[in-house]
């Protein structure tokens, strides 16, 4: 029990293996504008192979009765032709939040996934794949929040409170600590 290559093992599919596209990203590029029509072509590599060339259309309120993605293309040498109904909520000090419906589910999200070999966006959960994190060992989930600390730490203000900069600081070095103490728990068992 709890040696070496023990753990959770699965064969589903992981997010970081499917070709993710953010409704934040999409608004970030300007496609998600009320009462437009916009289209992007969208491309994504692995390992600098190109895996899929997507075009995207948002239709907010043109030509659809609803708002909606369209995406047509090619992914992992498989062409792509889906739609995706879009709903917009309303926040409360201004502004809107879009979510995408999915197609499976119909459930709201913000994150749509195209896994190989499938033909059509869905949500995370539409589709039933996990996230990487999930199948991570303790040293990979300690590297994980150390870079995630350090980067927190760089974006601090220069007018950022002692206090704060020590917690952040003090993370990061608990975090360190388990690393190393797993390691060395890692090493004492192949010894």
């Amino acid at each position: 029990m709890g040696g070496i290559g023990s753990g959770r093992r699965s064969s589903r599919m992981t997010k970081d293996e499917c070709i993710r596209l953010d409704l934040a990203h999409l608004k970030q590029l300007g496609m998600l504008k009320r009462h437009c029509l916009n289209r992007r072509v969208v491309s994504w590599s692995c390992r600098g192979r190109r895996t899929a060339e997507l075009t995207v259309v948002a239709d907010v309120h043109c030509n659809e009765p609803y708002p909606c993605l369209k995406f047509t293309g090619y992914a992992n040498g498989q062409s792509v032709d889906c739609m995706v109904w879009l709903d917009c909520v309303p926040m409360p000090f201004g502004g809107e939040r879009w979510y995408a419906l999915c197609p499976m589910t119909v459930r709201k999200c913000t994150t749509l996934v195209l896994p190989p070999g499938q033909s059509r966006f869905a949500s995370v959960k539409g589709w039933g794949v996990s996230y990487g994190s999930q199948r991570e060992c303790p040293i990979h989930r300690g590297h994980r929040a150390i870079d995630k600390a350090e980067a927190r730490l760089k974006a601090l203000s220069k007018y950022t409170r002692k206090p704060t900069r020590e917690r952040l600081l003090d993370r990061l070095i608990e975090r360190q600590v388990f690393v190393e103490e797993e390691i060395d728990k890692l090493a004492q068992m192949v010894f």
